[in-house]
């Protein structure tokens, strides 16, 4: 009897130790996946190549902003989320708050979604902080059910859905429709596979392919532009402090007085052949497709120019 209770007294005494290794190694993880989540991601680079290698089913071009902020009433891990496409900044297609929280049940990462009822009003709050100021909790709603799940496998997170929980009836067809989501992340990436079926499997939006989204981080440079003033030579209009991103951000030229020029100057990280990467420095016309020029130099460089004499761009890299 004694050495019954011994076993079992041995057993609880691992069990205990292997639950606070367990509670300790997520809280860890989730330290972890929280330092490198917030940023600016863009799958330029997946859209740029593709193109080149002329695929036929070429990816949506979209950029990801999380931004941490604070907003107790969903806890101490909150990020506005805003994305849009084609490096427009006008082509919203999704606004959110995201929470996150461990989860000793599914022993994972959870991030809890919530929609804002009036889109407009929050509109980049990650730049316009006085707009989520405002913010109350009647402001926004969870999506039930759409709950992800994040867990690490060496130096990725990997976020899933679990199957048909997050669901909704569509409005056109009134059929009840299943979404979910595959995702990873790490510190120079986030990949994003967003799918939806119906209840005998037909797809209703995503790719067959079932190729993700692969967002590279974006880093930033600050930098100016001159452009000489017409039929006097070495006199220039003249920009400032602008902001550019390395995954095909385009700064269009305008004068003093807020007329638009044709020109605008692209910053883009770049694979060129067998995987020659470089950051590359473009000036092209709006709406024209090829470059004017361009020059390169080596990936995450400090310093970055062109000089044509009549355009001048200088570039710096921003911590």
């Amino acid at each position: 009897m004694k050495k019954l209770f011994l076993f079992l007294s041995l057993i609880l005494l691992f069990a205990n130790v292997f639950a606070q290794k367990n509670k300790l190694t997520l809280a860890n993880d989730m330290l972890q996946m929280l330092s490198i989540f917030e940023g600016e991601f863009d799958n330029f680079q997946q859209v740029y190549k593709q193109k080149e290698d002329k695929v036929k089913d070429v990816h949506e071009h979209i950029h990801s902003i999380f931004k941490k902020v604070n907003f107790a009433p969903l806890g101490n891990n909150v990020f506005y989320v805003i994305q849009y496409m084609d490096g427009d900044t006008t082509k919203i297609y999704r606004q959110r708050m995201y929470a996150f929280a461990e989860n000793k049940k599914e022993n994972a990462i959870s991030l809890n979604i919530y929609t804002f009822k009036t889109d407009s009003l929050f509109y980049y709050s990650n730049v316009h902080p006085e707009r989520l100021a405002k913010l109350t909790i009647d402001d926004i709603k969870p999506v039930e059910g759409c709950q992800v799940y994040w867990k690490k496998q060496g130096d990725n997170f990997v976020g899933y859905m679990p199957p048909k929980l997050c669901n909704f009836i569509s409005k056109r067809s009134g059929k009840k429709i299943y979404a979910t989501d595959s995702l990873m992340l790490n510190k120079d990436e986030i990949w994003i596979r967003d799918e939806a079926f119906d209840s005998i499997g037909t797809r209703i939006y995503g790719r067959e392919d079932k190729v993700h989204h692969k967002l590279k981080r974006c880093h930033f440079y600050k930098g100016w532009l001159l452009l000489e003033k017409a039929g006097l030579k070495d006199e220039y209009h003249s920009m400032r402090n602008l902001i550019w991103h390395d995954q095909g951000k385009r700064q269009r030229l305008f004068l003093e007085d807020g007329k638009p020029t044709k020109y605008e100057v692209e910053l883009a990280a770049v694979v060129y052949g067998k995987g020659l990467e470089v950051l590359k420095i473009a000036v092209y016309e709006v709406g024209v497709s090829k470059a004017i020029m361009y020059a390169w130099a080596s990936p995450g460089a400090k310093n970055i120019g062109v000089n044509l004499r009549w355009l001048q761009a200088g570039l710096t890299i921003v911590d």
